[in-house]
């Protein structure tokens, strides 16, 4: 329970934190409110180095999509401003430069994909850890062996819980683990998938406890289609629907589909237990699950798309949506929403799933890495765990009294929410390499007419195998 309740803090504070304007505190920041237990201190000592004044120089991205919200500067901050999240990422990352006795500056590029790129190949130590979209680094520089293997490193303890152990599991092809989330960072989670509703919405049509829905395993996609037409009204009774004029059930863009295929227990890619990637991405239920999310996305008007964040956003707010699905780093877009709305998990495929599933947005989530270049990689990856141990038990906690003042989970329920979705998210390796450009075939999927899934699919099966194939014999070293 004590790893759940530290990534739903986590998040919580990226939704009061990206929001900007309104961020209002209880007092001084608190450090060190929780100690590591017994048993955590056992398993994993903290070791005491001295590394003479060593330079650790990170480049992470800085684009300014989405308004920024994308932006969390998470790693290095330059100083102290009295603001809750900066001030201790800032004495977060002094304490492990003090008791390591290194220097850690950071430089942010609008892409950093392209700059270490040409810095590896020329064989530079310019850089020693990098903070990119999770797609970039593992289609662009793990696929090439530009990466450092995390499990080489004796100063790292991957198994610890300040690291992201699901995305571990997940992403570790051939056995490497080349790039890493956790306590360390919150921008890795902007991308997990999530939905809200809107209450006032839900109280006009008598709907019933969405809530309970999720508990007792009701919330299914064949649920989601009958509130997306039901909660979708012709507003100006013009005949017709259109996004400006009217109200929608449902708000998503096509990549929601493939969201919904995964929520439902589908994945385009799996490893096996030698990390080998072996394609998953037509069995006959992924075929049946497209069909009926086909249907939630094109029939009886049930669903607006939206592929302009600002639009998709302005939709919610206006209380002309009933339930937007979207990304976590757009949520704090809606705090300033005056109508309550909830939050909920994806859908599952129906009442016989298990549980609930979390996917999340290989494009929206950065994650943390080391390039192969990295002169010191023991160095360096001592600095990367205290960073994560320091994070485990000083950022989150810090926020507590906070986090839970700030209304953007609206009401106990959603908290409750966020944990079931924090503590199922699973990471689809198909759509964080997009071989032959499979995740973005999902999108081309679900945006035309075309039904039949598994035909779709045959068109570009051979590319994508081709693709895959190149990736393994490179990072075998075979090439």
């Amino acid at each position: 329970m004590k790893i759940k309740f530290i990534i739903l803090l986590l998040i919580l504070s990226l939704l009061l934190l990206s929001c900007g304007g309104e961020e209002q505190t209880s007092g001084e920041v608190i450090t060190n409110t929780i100690a590591p237990t017994q048993e955590e201190q056992e398993l994993y000592p903290y070791p005491e180095h001295d590394f003479g004044g060593a330079e650790i120089n990170i480049i992470a991205r800085r684009d300014g999509w989405a308004g920024g919200t994308q932006d969390l500067e998470d790693l290095v901050v330059e100083n102290m401003n009295g603001e809750i999240f900066n001030d201790t990422v800032f004495e977060r990352t002094k304490k492990v430069e003090d008791k390591y006795n290194v220097q850690i500056a950071i430089t942010y590029v609008p892409d950093a994909i392209p700059v270490i790129t040409k810095s590896i190949r020329a064989g530079d130590d310019e850089h020693q850890i990098i903070q990119e979209k999770l797609m970039f680094m593992s289609s662009n520089l793990a696929a090439n062996n530009y990466l450092t293997d995390l499990k080489t490193l004796a100063s790292m303890n991957l198994d610890a819980p300040w690291y992201n152990q699901n995305a571990i599991a997940d992403l570790s092809l051939l056995n490497k683990t080349t790039v890493i989330g956790g306590d360390m960072t919150i921008n890795d989670k902007s991308g997990v998938v999530l939905a809200a509703f809107n209450k006032k919405i839900a109280a006009d049509f008598g709907i019933e406890n969405l809530y309970a829905a999720v508990r007792d395993g009701k919330w299914t996609l064949d649920k989601l289609y009958e509130l997306s037409v039901l909660t979708t009204v012709d507003l100006n009774g013009d005949g017709l629907y259109k996004f400006a004029d009217d109200q929608w059930g449902l708000a998503c863009e096509d990549y929601g589909g493939w969201m919904l295929a995964a929520a439902s227990g589908n994945r385009l890619a799996a490893l096996d237990s030698d990390g080998m990637p072996y394609m998953t991405a037509v069995t006959e239920k992924s075929v049946s699950d497209y069909e009926r999310i086909k249907k939630i996305m094109y029939e009886k008007q049930g669903r607006v798309e939206v592929s302009d964040d600002e639009a998709h956003v302005r939709i919610f707010l206006e209380n002309r949506c009933f339930i937007s699905i979207d990304m976590l780093s757009q949520f704090p877009s809606k705090r300033g929403m005056e109508e309550d709305f909830g939050i909920l998990p994806l859908p599952k495929q129906d009442e016989s799933q298990k549980d609930y599933i979390t996917t999340i947005s290989p494009w929206q989530s950065r994650f943390v890495a080391m390039p192969s270049t990295c002169a010191s990689p023991e160095i360096v990856g001592a600095v990367l765990d205290a960073l994560s141990r320091e994070s485990l038990y000083t950022i989150t906690h810090a926020y507590y009294d906070n986090l839970l003042n700030q209304k953007i989970a609206r009401d106990e329920e959603s908290i409750e929410m966020l944990e079931q979705i924090f503590n199922s998210i699973i990471y689809d390796i198909g759509s964080v390499f997009n071989w032959g450009g499979i995740w973005d075939l999902q999108h081309t999927f679900c945006s035309g007419k075309q039904q039949d899934y598994a035909g779709f699919y045959e068109k570009y099966e051979g590319r994508i195998i081709t693709a895959l194939e190149k990736t393994i014999e490179t990072m075998m070293g075979n090439n």
